[in-house]
């Protein structure tokens, strides 16, 4: 699992929708769905359909709201997918209510590889600040540390509207690949 809760916040997955056209076939869809970046425990952000501009999955066929992954150098963060697709009954695509499953208002739980940035320096950075990766570090909908958005300091960044997304409750080592997020959402 992408994303393993210790305190579920919100789930908010009754308006929201992928941004990409799913078509019913299982292998096709969860492919589309991977390649598009929707993989459990990444950081969202929620717009119109169309909204994500021009990109090369598509746009979802509907009037609801829809999700996709986070580029914190033009969108807003929303909320953390909770499922990759096809990971549950619940999860995105044919397996399940094609809706997307997020978790917002303050969660603590723990992300694999998939949703934070493995080219960071994590030692040290115990109850850190965490932000949302953008496009010019080419980790989208990502955890990262403030190091990896620029090279300036937190308050620099913040006030470039760079706000923490959480704060770092563990640290992910060799034996323990997972980052802890307590998330600010």
């Amino acid at each position: 699992m992408s994303l393993k809760l210790v305190y579920y916040g919100q789930n908010d997955s009754v308006n929201c929708v992928p941004d990409v056209t799913l078509t019913g076939d299982p292998g096709t869809d969860q492919a589309t769905l991977t390649a598009a970046g929707y993989l459990g425990g990444k950081i969202m952000t929620i717009g119109a359909p169309g909204d994500r501009g021009n990109d090369a999955y598509g746009e979802a066929s509907n009037t609801e709201s829809v999700i996709y992954p986070c580029d914190s150098e033009s969108k807003a963060p929303f909320a953390t997918l909770l499922n990759g697709p096809g990971e549950f009954s619940g999860a995105i695509g044919p397996a399940g209510s094609k809706k997307a499953p997020v978790v917002r208002a303050l969660w603590q739980g723990n992300v694999n590889n998939e949703a934070y940035d493995t080219g960071a320096t994590w030692t040290g950075s115990l109850g850190a600040f965490l932000f949302c990766g953008g496009t010019t570090n080419t980790i989208i909908g990502k955890y990262t540390l403030v190091a990896r958005l620029n090279t300036n300091t937190l308050v620099t960044a913040i006030e470039a509207g760079k706000l923490p997304v959480g704060i770092c409750t563990h640290i992910p080592s060799t034996s323990e690949p997972w980052l802890g997020v307590a998330s600010l959402l």
